[in-house]
């Protein structure tokens, strides 16, 4: 990344460029809605692309911009390729094609080595990020690590559905104003020192007033949001998406990602002054060097034309295959039989892997990908067992029961998990006699390790079917 120097001479092409780089925080916040995933509330179980932002670009450009700017992964590794080159899946006379295709006959031989033999150093910092570094290069102190653990529970508290057993205590005006009624009515508060609070209920303090005290340079403020939002990608973008489209929740919420930074900030500012006091200064004054526009356009390297044409060659070598499995898909649909059974599954990605098992091994089946639990209160009572588990969130009372039937395996059962520890009498003299047991098989087992009676049974329950 290009990067220069922050000291400026007054009139000179570095101080001419830090006048047009005054901090516009409208534009900057367009711009971060633009390129943060657009993730809806879990509710709506959208799959979200990740390249949305670059889908205006040529698919090549679009994804080295996405690499070097933000650190998404987009292809596989170079070690990757060649291994498949070596073993066919990648085919020579494709790679060939690809290489005559585009840099010429003459191009070829050079190519060819470069895309099978020449080392390139492929462990390259995005850009995002960067910037933020220097706190801890400078102060020895990681912002994220203190500051996320509350900013996450506070939003996610905020937003809450109903989920949560205790209520925030929600203002008609917004987020901010939420955290303001939440100070001046506590006997504690979100912040550890002063400044930080202040800040807070004295209403008026913008984006551009917090990033003068921890920045201070303007030139340096757009990259900071960058790399401060992408810290937590998902959050930001979740909140961008309920202030752009605030009817994705049923149980509404004002909060816009101004508010979503401006508390960050505020968090950022008191963990700063907690941790070292009055010794620390602005990011820029503990800088040597200022980065150029992060979103400034990515040139093409000897590296990304080397990932384009492994790339375009992997592709091609499966051109054939992938129109004979669309052929024969073809043809089978005439002929479908009755399904042998339908299954549901959760839409994530380990009970996808499953389903798409399955399905192999029984191209007749159907199955179905479905938010699990989500919209529905229950108890579930498994086959043979005495008690039910409440399977929804906390404060609602399921109204449905639902009973596993037609097992044929009997659960083998340890004591104390019997429901005589459910009774006054019998319930406390089981944890006097068996829990002493308990606490010397666990012991015993380190030395001797045995399987529990429900690892026994489901081991079982597995080789026969």
């Amino acid at each position: 990344m290009k990067v220069q120097d922050n000291k400026s001479i007054p009139g000179s092409a570095n101080a001419q460029a830090y006048a047009k780089n005054v901090f516009d925080e409208a534009r900057v916040l367009h711009e971060l809605k633009h390129y943060l995933p657009a993730q809806a509330p879990l509710k709506d179980f959208i799959h979200h692309n990740s390249l949305h932002a670059f889908q205006n670009e040529k698919f090549f450009k679009a994804i080295r911009h996405a690499s070097e700017i933000f650190g998404y992964k987009v292809s596989l590794s170079l070690q990757e390729f060649r291994t498949y080159y070596k073993t066919g899946r990648i085919r020579k006379d494709v790679l060939e094609k690809v290489i005559l295709d585009r840099k010429g006959k003459e191009g070829l031989e050079e190519w060819e080595e470069n895309l099978l033999e020449k080392q390139y150093t492929t462990n390259l910092l995005p850009r995002v990020g960067l910037l933020r570094l220097n706190w801890k290069f400078k102060y020895k102190t990681d912002l994220d690590s203190i500051t996320h653990p509350a900013l996450f529970r506070i939003i996610c508290k905020y937003l809450d559905q109903g989920v949560s057993i205790w209520h925030f205590p929600v203002h008609e005006d917004g987020f901010l104003a939420s955290l303001r009624e939440l100070e001046e009515n506590s006997y504690t508060s979100f912040f550890k020192k002063k400044r930080a609070r202040d800040l807070l209920l004295d209403g008026t303090c913008g984006i551009k007033d917090l990033l003068d005290i921890l920045v201070e340079d303007e030139s340096l403020y757009k990259q900071y949001l960058f790399d401060q939002q992408f810290a937590h990608q998902g959050w930001s973008g979740l909140v961008a998406s309920v202030e752009t489209l605030p009817d994705n929740l049923l149980d509404k919420r004002n909060i816009t990602l101004r508010d979503l930074i401006i508390f960050e900030l505020l968090l950022e500012i008191d963990a700063l002054d907690s941790t070292l006091g009055k010794n620390w200064k602005p990011l820029a004054d503990s800088m040597l060097h200022y980065y150029d526009d992060i979103l400034a356009d990515v040139p093409v390297s000897e590296l990304s034309e080397v990932y384009a044409m492994w790339q375009e060659a992997f592709e091609w070598s499966f051109y054939d295959q992938v129109l004979a499995g669309i052929k024969q898909h073809k043809e089978d649909e005439g002929t479908k039989d009755r399904k042998t059974f339908q299954a549901l599954f959760c839409i994530d990605d380990r009970e996808e892997s499953i389903r798409r098992y399955i399905e192999t091994l029984d191209p007749h089946c159907e199955t179905f990908g479905t938010p699990g639990f989500f919209g529905v209160e229950f108890y579930y009572q498994p086959d043979h067992g005495k008690f039910y588990t409440k399977l929804c969130p906390a404060p609602m009372t399921p109204k449905f029961l639902v009973k596993e039937v037609g097992s044929k395996i009997v659960h083998k059962k340890d004591v104390h998990f019997s429901k005589f520890t459910h009774y006054l009498f019998r319930g406390w003299l089981v944890p006097q006699t068996l829990g002493f047991w308990s606490a010397f098989k666990l012991f015993f087992n380190i030395f001797l390790p045995r399987m529990s009676p429900a690892t026994s049974t489901s081991l079982k329950h597995m080789d026969k079917n």
